[in-house]
């Protein structure tokens, strides 16, 4: 009796490990590598750490290149794939971004894992999509496809003046899985210049007539076009590298690839036609939207109402995973009177508005920057916080003369100048027990001039316990927790032969 039951539970703990093989009872299957461009994609997350993600897939012809491509979303980790056959042994093991091997027909398990043992959400691509040559005209390209879903194929530049042509079409249907945009991409592990020309066939015509063009819309100088294309169309791309001289580029990938974009209300062109901003949750002091610019000559106004004098902080961003655009920013008062505007930020040609307002209504307007060519998908982010405004008393250039910060309302906002002769500011703030400081130098309310400053935190003994230089653009920011006791901050011209106006936010927060 107790032989049988231990022959049982060694049967059951067996079948087990074998499910823990997989990390589950079977893998799932992602579809079959059949035809020229075929590209296969699933979304999967590691929801705890040392999780296994099994996946399997058919190739239907002998010695196909097949191409792996894995990306985090919302995250950062060092992701792995491991490919098997169906009886399970090992071909090769692939780390995160791009990859590929030869297979012939048959079938395959993926295994996916972190490195690090992280918990992430990723999306994993296989395909087998690869430029033929000679496809240097319209008449030789590539035959993709009707875009059905998602389309990443692997091509070169090469020689140096090499251009690639491809033809694509969009199903009667429309485009797939609730898709309004159609995102066209080049991009690579390595650094790459590269512009696109889309054209669309006219039947009046009966050829292909060029529609839109980028150069440097993607990450990098590689490229991006957003269309909205409509059912039955026929389109035909090409790419080409734009640095001088050309050299060619040994590899880049082409992805076509249908997205969802959260459309503003329109018409809302005008003030008077302005979408209410509507507050984030149950906060009242955090208001977000998102929209789509049409053209470069489109605006988007928003309407908020500010209840009591802040800080208010307006920011265009990303809107999912389309990358940096060039958005300009303008705050208007109801008479039409401009409060504030911004173009790029100091990292990038997004935009940021930062300033005092009074109580009242305002109108936010969104628009194409300069360099901007094309749709422009944007996430539109507003913050309000209460803070304490003060002016800079001089002088106050050494520490028997600085001037006392009061943080006890948690924020307080210090309008400024830089003098000439390399002008000191100093700043003391007392602190009653352990609080974490954020203490970070920008423009002058209602502008957005860059200068360059140094920030710098001693401690009573006038000994240096935190510095910046950059980390805000030109600006400086520092976020540091300090015990009880008396402290300076001290800001100065990092070139010390100009003379600005800056402001110094200073936000203090203890457990």
């Amino acid at each position: 009796m107790k032989r049988g039951w231990l022959l049982a539970w060694m049967m059951i703990l067996a079948l087990g490990l074998g499910f823990a093989t997989h990390g589950q009872s079977a893998p799932t299957y992602i579809g079959s590598l059949s035809g020229a461009f075929a590209t296969l994609s699933v979304s999967g997350e590691l929801t705890y750490a040392g999780e296994l993600d099994w996946y399997t897939f058919d190739v239907a012809a002998d010695e196909t290149g097949v191409f792996f491509r894995i990306r985090t979303v919302g995250g950062s980790a060092d992701l792995r794939m491991l490919v098997f056959e169906e009886d399970e042994t090992h071909i090769a093991s692939l780390e995160s971004g791009d990859a590929s091997i030869t297979l012939d027909a048959g079938t395959y398990r993926v295994r996916v894992d972190s490195v690090d043992s992280e918990q992430v959400s990723y999306v994993l691509t296989i395909y087998n999509g690869a430029e033929t040559e000679g496809n240097d005209g319209l008449t030789e390209a590539n035959d993709v496809g009707e875009i059905a879903g998602p389309v990443l194929l692997s091509a070169a530049l090469a020689p140096a003046g090499d251009a690639d042509f491809y033809r694509f079409s969009i199903p009667a249907s429309g485009l797939p899985l609730d898709a309004n945009v159609l995102s066209i991409e080049t991009f690579g592990a390595s650094a790459g210049d590269t512009a696109m020309v889309l054209y669309r066939f006219d039947e009046g015509e009966g050829r292909y007539l060029p529609v839109t063009s980028d150069d440097d819309s993607g990450d990098g100088y590689w490229s991006r076009l957003l269309v909205q294309p409509t059912a039955s169309e026929r389109y035909a791309l090409r790419v080409e590298e734009t640095v001088y001289p050309l050299v060619g580029i040994a590899a880049y990938r082409l992805m076509l690839e249908p997205v969802f974009l959260i459309v503003d209300a329109e018409p809302n062109d005008t003030s008077a036609t302005a979408v209410p901003l509507q507050p984030v949750g149950s906060e009242t002091d955090q208001w977000a939207s998102s929209g789509l610019l049409e053209s470069v000559s489109d605006v988007d106004f928003y309407a908020i109402t500010i209840a009591e004098e802040c800080l208010i902080e307006i920011r265009t961003a990303a809107q999912g995973t389309l990358g940096d655009h060039d958005s300009y920013l303008t705050l208007y008062q109801p008479n039409g009177d401009r409060v504030a505007d911004n173009d790029d930020t100091e990292t990038d040609e997004w935009s940021r508005i930062s300033t005092m307002l009074d109580p009242g209504d305002y109108f936010i307007a969104v628009e194409a920057g300069a360099y901007q060519e094309g749709f422009l998908p944007y996430q539109l982010e507003v913050i309000t916080r209460r803070v304490q405004a003060v002016d800079e008393v001089e002088p106050n250039d050494a520490d028997t003369e600085s001037q006392e910060i009061d943080i006890s309302t948690g924020a307080v906002l210090v309008n400024a100048v830089i003098g000439l002769d390399a002008d000191i500011d100093a700043f003391r703030i007392v602190l009653d027990r352990e609080t974490t400081l954020v203490c970070e130098t920008g423009p002058e309310m209602g502008t957005s001039e860059a200068y360059d400053t140094t920030l710098a935190v001693y401690d009573e003994d006038l000994w240096e316990v935190a510095y910046n230089d950059d980390s805000n653009g030109t600006w400086s920011r520092i976020e540091t927790t300090l015990e009880a006791g008396t402290y300076y901050l001290v800001v100065e011209s990092y070139y010390g032969d100009e003379t600005f106006g800056y402001t110094l936010l200073v936000t203090a927060s203890s457990d």
